[in-house]
């Protein structure tokens, strides 16, 4: 069924089309199956999947990029394109669903993709294309933190135990910080290109997958590690490299490398923003410039931080016209002094060695580190992968076509004509151990954007550019159920109970005097044949 804006009509009525027909909305669990799933604890629905039951629309008028359920808590939470920025919408699922917060996050330019919530339900992080991730409360939107990375974001995952996140990048990179604080812990330059999808099973391993038709298996583990090198993104303007660090953990900023200056110098505004008062600086620093010697303000022991690198006791000197024009601040000799610094030209990044190591008295710093498991590699783009919840089976969406949006495309949907089926625009119930495909459904045409696997590991839900999203169940050649939408479907997941089937969508804009459009965010009934209840199995995840 093509849901526009007859649909409200047809839920009114109780009517919803399913496969050619229209029926009344099949029933709601049975109250024995649904007072047994309330009763248990982590507990989910598992069988094959029927169809789809109840549909409520939550959006109708809005971009919708990224959507996210809480593993506990009852929430759902998307991220939608407004008229002049990126907002978070919270909702509780209730019943009935109740918006409770729609904060926003960052200018419309910069998109976010990746939403994902805590173990327990408590924060959602955010990771946007502006290269910031931030910390929402999942019950009042408040922002809780933020921090800048050096690329542009697509992708994030909490681990297990809710002390860290992982970001992907534009750019290959996976980045782990800790929370709540979001400190730098560990990086992987897990793939060539965008990071398109990260997903942790419960054991902690992570499954990353990528653009480069990469989707690999990641061990984590904590480690104590005493931080003297660190690697950082550089770019050159006019014959200088910049770096970008933070001062006195506050201030990210961006940094012109000149070991002929003599002082590690800071833009007033960026000292401020560090934390310095400088109008009640006292002592000063006469800083030769090109129009002779300034009289500076200076700082005395500040500290300045790259990843896992941290330099403390810099004195610095507060002086606008030391800095070239874009940037906040120079490394000097006083920071040359004491970093080696070396270039990676194919990567793009600088590597920053303490001279002489690790001082004795710097301490080890506890940080989750990645380390490589698995490689699976597939004959088409990996757009999105999600883990059931014993960890043993993955979602996986493959495209032949890469899912980049361009003017071709554009062109295409707006002649209506067709993207190609292939044997690999699919969902795919992978193994999670093995990569060996179980099943495959190709019946997307082009891309496939999002599948997203039920908590027992039997079925699938996927979503494509084609406008569709289907519901399959393992041992079935053919769709379960299918929804038609108005434009591309951008990511479809699973609830934690198995219960319903979240989707994200675009809508196009129309003329109307409320501003709705068709449906973009959809809540959407999983109707089971003869519907269990289970828990996951102690020790039942991938084995390491």
């Amino acid at each position: 069924m093509k849901w526009g804006r007859r649909a409200a009509a047809l839920l009114a009525g109780g009517c919803l089309a399913v496969g050619a027909g229209c029926a009344h909305a099949p029933p709601k669990l049975a109250p024995d199956v649904e007072a047994r799933l309330e009763a248990t604890p982590g507990g989910y629905l598992t069988g094959s999947v029927a169809g789809w039951q109840e549909a409520v629309v939550l959006n109708r008028r809005d971009f919708i990029w990224g959507l996210a359920f809480s593993p506990r808590g009852g929430r759902l939470a998307y991220t939608r394109l407004g008229s002049k920025a990126y907002f978070l919408s919270l909702w509780s699922l209730g019943p009935p669903p109740t918006l409770v917060a729609d904060p926003s996050i960052n200018p419309y330019e910069f998109d976010v993709e990746g939403v994902a919530f805590s173990p327990d339900g408590g924060l959602v992080a955010t990771a946007g294309k502006d290269g910031v991730v931030r910390l929402f409360d999942a019950a009042t939107g408040e922002l809780r933190g933020e921090r800048r990375t050096e690329e542009p974001l697509d992708a994030v995952a909490f681990h297990p135990d809710g002390g860290w996140l992982v970001t992907g990048s534009l750019k290959g990179l996976m980045t782990v910080l800790s929370v709540p604080a979001l400190e730098y812990a560990s990086e992987e330059r897990g793939h060539v290109g965008p990071v398109s999808a990260l997903a942790f099973a419960p054991d902690g391993t992570l499954y990353s997958g990528g653009w480069d038709k990469h989707l690999r298996a990641w061990r984590t583990g904590v480690e104590a590690l005493r931080p003297g090198v660190a690697r950082v993104r550089f770019e050159r303007r006019g014959g200088s490299a910049v770096l970008g660090g933070t001062v006195n953990g506050k201030a990210p900023v961006s940094l012109v490398l000149d070991a002929r200056a003599p002082a590690v110098a800071l833009t007033s505004e960026a000292a401020t923003a560090a934390g310095i008062d400088v109008p009640f600086l006292k002592e000063t620093l006469n800083v030769p410039g090109a129009l002779g010697t300034i009289s500076a303000r200076l700082a005395r022991n500040q500290s300045v931080r790259f990843k896992s690198l941290v330099l403390e006791g810099v004195d610095v000197a507060v002086c606008d016209s030391c800095v070239p024009q874009g940037s906040q601040g120079v490394l000097g000799s006083p920071f040359t002094d004491r970093v080696e610094v070396a270039f990676d030209e194919v990567n793009q990044e600088a590597i920053l060695t303490l001279k002489g190591g690790v001082p004795e008295g710097m301490r080890a710093v506890d940080s989750l580190v990645l380390s490589p498991r698995s490689d699976f590699t597939f004959p088409a783009y990996v757009s999105d992968v999600t883990v059931d919840a014993r960890g043993q089976r993955l979602g996986v969406g493959l495209s032949e076509q890469k899912p980049e949006r361009n003017r071709v495309v554009y062109e295409r949907e707006r002649k209506g004509v067709d993207e190609p089926q292939g044997p690999f625009n699919v969902g795919a119930l992978v193994d999670a151990q093995s990569g060996q495909v179980l099943q495959k459904w190709p019946l997307h045409k082009g891309v496939v954007s999002t599948a997203a696997i039920s908590p027992d590991g039997r079925s699938l839900a996927t979503g494509g550019w084609d406008k569709r999203v289907y519901l399959f169940t393992e041992g079935d050649a053919a769709a379960r159920g299918e929804h038609e939408f108005d434009w591309s479907v951008r990511r479809v997941r699973f609830s934690a109970d198995g219960r319903h089937v979240g989707v994200a969508a675009w809508t196009p804009q129309v003329a109307s005097s409320s501003g709705d459009s068709d449906p973009a965010a959809m809540l959407l009934g999983v109707r089971y044949t003869e519907p269990t209840i289970t828990t996951p199995v102690e020790g039942a995840a991938a084995p390491q």
